[in-house]
């Protein structure tokens, strides 16, 4: 695709684009006639359904393809797509942030490709663009580079790719740490628990429960398993100079880039049995592109620096992405005794502390979350006490920051001392704010604040389980 060509109005994408898209209703289909016994004995009816569902799904995803155009304007890419209800998107070239060429699995045996588009204050399916053929998808990444960075910076992006290509990467975390891990995590040990026993209890015991209802259970065993080992396959960190780049997946490999400057917060989570092995999980907050919520995604999820590490490689990419950073020297003040009255077990695990970059908050027992958050990115700092709490001279502290996994809580803290903190807090972030040299301001999602005297989300014991 030349320049010339790019400018042409209304170009479609690749024919084949309605198959790709539309393969996996056939298979469900194949499926649901697999389990059906009446369907498997008159095969001549269920052949026609089969071919009924196919033909109609190439039918739906051609309409779909045939209004579906993309053209280049001078300062933006614009799709226009729909049949029944027009949408229309355009995406400035200077909200684009990074562009990469993705090849999911079916899309890979057809030799095509998609373009993903890292929008600033965009979600994830707004800087989708699929599907092209894999020479049309890298000629338009290089058209659109050019168009949103400029020659120089595109050639300079191409050739970091390919030393990158080339360079060893930082860090490689094996699949069979992530498999380990996703088996000892509390979901699926706790699915795999009630799934044997609903299983002892309907063969053995002869509880007529039912095998069926063990399918919400077996779900919980496979769903984190297929996320976590074949969306995580084959994880890496590199660097380049556009800061840190993870790749990762086995059928649809993905790639990221975290750009120095705009991490809002980081998240550690560390699971009860993680925690007895050494393993911690890193998420990151960047600005305009986590805390995206998409169907099926969850709003709070982050972008992922280390889905599973020991100890020692936690402390490097956590160095790596805040140069200086030590949270092992960071001094950490518990909360005072009183609180255990409102959490008996977890009072021990909540702890805050401070040096000159971030703020730290650490809760949780049973699954123990540590938020860091740079003080010049926090978007305001307030207090908060429950009915309980005024009784017992505690109070909550909350760090307000853009949409994402960071949830920074001072939970229970004496109330003179949460006050003081509220107020250290805010000089902190509007002297970091006048000293650091922050990037251009990009669209975000904060936390909406709660009205003031309402109660915060540990206000009460009732109110805790999710954090023990």
């Amino acid at each position: 695709m030349t320049e010339q060509t790019a400018e042409v109005v209304g170009q479609r994408l690749h024919p084949l684009t309605p198959f790709v898209k539309g393969w996996g209703y056939f298979v469900v289909a194949a499926v649901a006639l697999v389990n059906n016994e009446g369907l498997r004995q008159n095969l001549t009816f269920a052949g026609i359904g089969l071919a009924a569902v196919l033909v109609g799904g190439i039918l739906l995803g051609a309409l779909s393809w045939w209004f579906t155009k993309w053209q280049l304007t001078g300062d933006a890419i614009r799709v226009d797509s729909g049949f029944l209800f027009r949408r229309t998107r355009i995406i400035r070239f200077d909200r684009i942030q990074a562009i990469d060429v993705a090849q999911p699995f079916v899309a890979r045996l057809f030799g095509m490709a998609e373009l993903r588009m890292d929008v600033a204050g965009g979600g994830k399916s707004d800087g989708k663009l699929s599907y092209f053929s894999y020479a049309e998808a890298q000629e338009l990444r290089t058209t659109l580079l050019v168009r949103a960075k400029g020659q120089q910076a595109a050639e300079q992006q191409e050739s970091e790719q390919l030393a990158e290509a080339e360079a060893p990467p930082l860090l490689t975390v094996p699949t069979t740490r992530l498999l380990g891990a996703t088996l000892l995590s509390s979901t699926v040990v706790g699915s795999a628990g009630a799934l044997i026993w609903l299983i002892v209890a309907t063969m053995v015991l002869n509880f007529h429960i039912g095998l069926f209802a063990g399918l919400p259970l077996l779900l919980g065993v496979v769903q984190p398993i297929w996320k976590q080992v074949v969306g995580n396959h084959g994880f890496t960190l590199s660097d380049t100079s556009h800061g840190l780049r993870t790749k990762r997946g086995l059928f649809d490999v993905q790639r990221q880039t975290v750009p120095p400057g705009r991490v809002q917060g980081l998240l550690i989570t560390e699971p009860v049995i993680w925690r007895l092995i050494g393993w911690s999980r890193v998420e990151l907050d960047i600005a305009g592109v986590a805390g995206q919520k998409e169907d099926g995604d969850n709003g709070n999820e982050g972008a992922q620096l280390l889905p599973v590490g020991e100890r020692t490689e936690v402390a490097y990419v956590l160095s790596r992405v805040l140069p200086g950073f030590d949270l092992a020297a960071i001094q950490m003040h518990v909360a005072p005794e009183r609180a255990k009255w409102l959490r008996p077990i977890g009072w021990r695990y909540l702890t805050y502390g401070v040096d000159d970059q971030v703020m730290v908050t650490t809760r949780g027992w049973v699954s123990r979350r540590t938020s860091i958050v740079l003080h010049h990115k926090t978007q305001s700092v307030r207090m908060e006490q429950g009915p309980l709490q005024r009784r017992l001279g505690l109070a909550n502290v909350h760090v307000d920051t853009p949409l994402g996994p960071t949830d920074a809580i001072a939970l229970h803290r004496d109330q003179a001392e949460a006050a003081a903190l509220v107020q250290a807090q805010a000089d902190r972030a509007r002297e970091a704010r006048r000293t650091v040299s922050a990037p251009l301001a990009v669209q975000t999602q904060p936390n909406p604040p709660r009205p003031d005297g309402s109660s915060s989300s540990a206000a009460s014991p009732a109110e805790d389980s999710s954090d023990r």
